[in-house]
């Protein structure tokens, strides 16, 4: 008898051992808004700010293997929470949808996933994270059909030491990625880095999508002093057609108290087409670490948005992280 117990206590701490190495995590965030948004007069209800489909539920996983080696797993699911529908009529897991190990060397990932030059430069410097009515990332730091968010069938590698960051990755030429049509061929190839010590913080990236031509690369850096963070953003590109892109993006965030204010000023101008302007300005007021309430203020300008009379948009919103 006591011969069984002992064996079932050993079995026990072994199978404890065995489920501590191994864990996932389940995250994500809410994200619903009273607004107006940009190029409407439509008072409405909107997720993500005004972008919609911003809300997300993700299971992340890992597993230790010993010796500096784990698995890795990871899958996000977008949604339109004021609908309860999906983000995307096409895919499930929107967000991304990787498989892959990290060893002492680095890390490689294969799936759906973000590309290194949006993740670690582009989506860096707004304020705003790319979101609400004020936010300018898509206006300073990108351009619509040049950069890419994700990409599928892809295989990233990133290494991270001592402050700095690399990440790169190159996907298939399909119809998913942009290539396969019109004679675009190239293989989708992104590459970043970027390197933080204190407060200080800085990034550059390049990109080259699919076609033959269109191509973009962006710096830029953070630096927070205390009673606010600065920062500065600058890209420039060529478009699939060829004609030459560029932009820049600056902003701030002022903690005060439970508020973080926040400000930008972002402008691109790409040949032909002409040139965007964009401002913004938003209160933030954090109730808890997870849980924040919001309002705030954009205006478009400049030549390409001439024929559109709702120049300005708002929102007032709740945010929940978990």
């Amino acid at each position: 008898m006591n011969k069984s117990l002992i064996a079932l206590a050993v079995l026990g701490a072994f199978a404890g051992a065995a489920s501590a190495q191994s864990s996932v995590t389940i995250y994500g965030f809410i994200d619903q808004a009273l607004a107006k948004p940009i190029g409407t007069e439509d008072k409405q209800v909107v997720d993500g700010g005004v972008f919609g489909g911003g809300s997300r539920l993700g299971f992340r996983g890992v597993e230790d293997l010993g010796n500096g080696y784990k698995a890795v797993f990871g899958i996000e699911h977008r949604l339109f929470a004021d609908t309860g529908t999906q983000a995307s009529a096409t895919n499930f897991w929107q967000g991304y949808s990787t498989v892959g190990l990290v060893t002492p060397f680095g890390a490689v990932n294969l799936g759906r996933q973000y590309t290194p030059a949006f993740l670690m430069i582009q989506n860096q410097i707004d304020p705003f994270g790319g979101e609400t009515s004020a936010q300018g990332r898509d206006t300073g730091m990108r351009f619509g059909g040049i950069t890419k968010v994700r990409v599928a069938d892809s295989v990233r590698y990133d290494l991270s030491m001592s402050g700095f960051n690399l990440g790169v990755s190159v996907a298939e030429a399909n119809v998913t990625n942009g290539g396969g049509v019109s004679g675009a061929e190239n293989k989708p190839f992104s590459i970043a880095a970027n390197y933080g010590a204190g407060p200080f913080w800085v990034g550059i990236g390049y990109e080259n999508p699919a076609d033959e031509d269109d191509k973009v690369w962006n710096i830029g850096g953070r630096y927070n002093f205390g009673f606010l963070t600065a920062s500065l953003g600058y890209g420039k590109g060529t478009t699939a057609s060829g004609a030459d892109a560029k932009g820049w993006l600056v902003g701030v965030t002022v903690p005060v108290g439970a508020f973080d204010l926040k400000a930008m000023y972002a402008s691109n101008d790409v040949d032909v087409v002409g040139d965007t302007k964009k401002a913004g300005i938003g209160a933030h007021y954090n109730l808890s670490k997870r849980t924040k309430i919001y309002v705030d203020y954009g205006k478009v300008g400049g030549k390409t948005q001439h024929f559109n009379a709702e120049k300005s948009g708002y929102d007032l919103g709740v945010k929940h992280v978990f």
